[in-house]
């Protein structure tokens, strides 16, 4: 999973197929969302920064990304 994570993130800077890049880390990003919600019963701010706000954060994020195909500097599509 981490590798994923990292080859997706690559990805988006890199500009390297970045909608699908970001397609992967949206799926990953909404596996954290449920785990953090549904087995670790966190709330949306959670305790100590814990929630899972940042998570949502970074899937809207991507969603930008896939919905600007990526921006002007993407080497491939």
């Amino acid at each position: 999973m981490a590798r994923l994570e990292l080859l997706g993130g690559l990805g988006v800077a890199f500009g390297v197929l970045t909608q699908l890049a970001a397609l992967g880390l949206i799926l990953i990003m909404l596996g954290a969302i449920q785990k953090k919600i549904f087995v670790w019963h966190t709330g949306f701010w959670g305790k100590g920064g814990q929630g899972w706000h940042y998570d949502l954060m970074l899937v809207l994020m991507n969603l930008v990304i896939i919905f600007t195909n990526g921006g002007r500097f993407v080497l491939l599509k």
